[in-house]
């Protein structure tokens, strides 16, 4: 442990805490500390994750399509939906929000990602969810761990300067079509955030784009209206999982004896519930060790 305390910078805002055994549960989005840990040798890949947009469709429309004419009655409508492209892409929502909101989770200077949220009452006007297309060795280089996050920041930062700042939306069949947005549909967006009207092409490569329409498409034929040209498109959703996998052996431990990474930041879960079952995995390889046989 004593290499990873050594760090450059201001150590007087700094508490060490020394210890034998740690579950380095990070998060996906820990961009200073994935770097530090590389650079003091952790092992570490770079994974396939997926990018996309945020899509709002109006709730109602969706409760209606799910339950039919007494949905008043029932809880607020979700989907959820996954489909394979002959390109070898996969397609699919990730966090769906129903009843929520598309907010600006920013967490760097100059760089822009979206999220999605419900409050507990999911009763805002929209639901929400991220259709991402899956990535990997045509977008970054596989074998270096911060090409995946260099990637990620790239669109990023298209993303803010295209909405100079502000949540940067398209309607659907701008997109398409490649022409500007400039007003709302049948319905507006519910955000957490400025926004701003403009054209997301560009982005991402072009068949990041058409495997994104036509993974609309394909969930179109599952949830009939899906694939409405006022569809609201949101910019960007880049953070669908961890860019890198930082690698454990059948202990649960890195090659620096006592360290147990964990969860999305370590690239072995994708959400909340199997973040949690690897954090139980992981608490079990620890009392293993401790456990007299």
């Amino acid at each position: 442990m004593e290499d990873l305390r050594k760090s450059s910078g201001d150590a007087s805002n700094r508490e060490y805490l020394p210890c034998e055994d740690l579950i380095l549960a990070i998060g996906h989005s820990a961009r200073d500390t994935f770097e530090m840990l590389y650079d003091k040798g952790l092992p570490m890949r770079a994974k396939q994750f997926a990018v996309g947009f945020r899509v709002e469709h109006p709730q109602e429309w969706l409760n209606l399509h799910q339950y039919g004419i007494l949905h008043e009655n029932l809880p607020t409508a979700s989907y959820k939906l996954a489909t394979n492209l002959s390109n070898g892409r996969g397609v699919y929502s990730f966090c769906m929000c129903p009843g929520g909101y598309v907010e600006n989770s920013s967490s760097e200077d100059g760089h822009l990602v979206v999220n999605g949220m419900s409050y507990s009452k999911r009763d805002s006007k929209n639901c929400n969810s991220a259709i991402v297309v899956s990535i990997g060795e045509k977008e970054f280089d596989l074998d270096d761990p911060m090409s995946a996050i260099q990637y990620q920041r790239s669109i990023e930062k298209k993303a803010y300067d295209l909405g100079m700042g502000k949540i940067p939306q398209q309607l659907l069949g701008d997109f398409e079509e490649n022409r500007v947005s400039t007003s709302y549909g049948e319905f507006e967006s519910v955000t957490r955030g400025e926004t701003t009207l403009t054209n997301l092409r560009g982005i991402f490569s072009p068949e990041i784009e058409e495997s994104f329409l036509e993974g609309m498409r394909a969930f179109d034929r599952k949830i009939h209206g899906f694939y409405r040209p006022d569809a609201i498109l949101s910019g960007v959703e880049s953070r669908t999982s961890s860019p890198v996998r930082i690698t454990r052996n059948d202990c649960g431990m890195t090659s620096i004896y006592g360290i147990y990474p964990c969860g999305e930041g370590a690239g072995y879960a994708g959400g909340i519930m199997s973040a949690a079952m690897d954090g139980m995995k992981m608490a079990e390889k620890l009392i293993a060790r401790y456990t007299v046989q």
